[in-house]
């Protein structure tokens, strides 16, 4: 879902500078790269070197944040000339944004200073800003966070007018540039969780919603997203089809849809940030109702399930084996 985080061991050392004490664990020289290599590939018209131009320019002297990232989101050289052929106008558009992260840096710096207070255990991680393929707006590879800022930073401003799809035109409508903190912490948050494999609906919306979660409570503020002003309105039906399905492994249904699903899309992630409030809410320990949404053991069901039921969510008994039987018996 690259990250700053100074050392928040307290550790001082009166010999050295207070700079070197807390280096920025922010990285944004793929941002910078990648711009280099566009104006290069402005110049030719030969395929063949515009290739040339983003390996040699670009991804030779990227990061270990963009080399992960391609590998995450299976990027490639092709594709970003692809990309940057295809889609003139927002390039240019979003140009002027992406050149802007790194004056958000001190703000994340203090992001992350609240989360190490808000859960003492935060491990430390590195944020890598680059320029992706338009596939995600974010994502984590072991302790680093990966932001597409091509996505990340885009906002109502920018020319969408290229697009054939959409997802991007959305979320761009609804997009804050300032809400490139909140994805930088929601990323970082993934960064602290268990070992995660998608057992079921219900388990991969938690997950991802704990992270909205978390992130409203460090930022100290609400979180703005399509996902969440429809499903504030949509509240009651929402909660209804995904109880459901919550026991299938259909989790494409409610997560990373946003190019086939457009204003419905995402609600997962809705649905599992509602839960997580709840579970906060009902808790009288609040410093351990953190630690337990962020610590849940999601390769558990026994843990899912419980947690789902702490929190208060559904105020009925959930008869977990007849929600599974009718929804098979609903499969075509």
């Amino acid at each position: 879902m690259k990250k700053i985080l100074f050392t928040l061991l307290g550790y001082v050392c009166l010999v050295i500078p207070l700079s070197a004490q807390n280096p920025s664990k922010v990285f944004t020289s793929d941002i910078d790269n990648f711009w280099i290599a566009y104006d290069s590939i402005q110049k030719t018209n030969d395929f063949t070197q515009k290739i040339k131009f983003i390996n040699e320019l670009y991804i030779s002297k990227g990061t270990k944040g963009l080399k992960a990232f391609m590998k995450s989101r299976n990027y490639t050289d092709s594709l970003w000339v692809q990309k940057i052929q295809e889609l003139p106008k927002f390039w240019e558009s979003i140009r002027k944004n992406t050149l802007k992260v790194q004056a958000k840096i001190p703000e994340m710096e203090k992001a992350i200073a609240n989360f190490g207070k808000l859960y003492p255990n935060l491990k430390e991680a590195e944020m890598y800003f680059t320029i992706g393929g338009l596939r995600s707006g974010g994502t984590t590879w072991n302790n680093m966070v990966l932001i597409g800022s091509e996505i990340a930073t885009g906002d109502s401003t920018i020319d969408i007018s290229d697009f054939k799809n959409d997802w991007l035109k959305n979320v761009f409508k609804a997009q804050s540039f300032d809400n490139i903190v909140f994805l930088n912490i929601h990323e970082y948050v993934h960064t602290q969780q268990k070992n995660f494999r998608k057992i079921s609906v219900l388990s991969a919306c938690i997950r991802e919603g704990s992270c909205d979660f978390i992130t409203e409570l460090v930022m100290e503020r609400p979180l703005q997203t399509n996902y969440l002003f429809f499903g504030k309105q949509h509240a009651d039906s929402i909660k209804a089809e995904f109880k459901k399905m919550m026991y299938s492994n259909h989790y494409l249904e409610w997560l990373y849809n946003g190019g086939q699903k457009a204003d419905k899309s995402d609600l997962g992630y809705y649905v599992g940030y509602e839960i997580c409030k709840s579970y906060y809410t009902h808790a009288s320990n609040k410093t351990q109702a953190v630690k337990d949404i962020i610590e849940l053991n999601y390769r558990s069901e026994r843990a899912v399930d419980l947690f789902l039921e702490k929190s208060g969510f559904f105020t009925e008994k959930i008869d977990k084996k007849a929600i599974k039987n009718a929804y098979k018996e609903k499969l075509p």
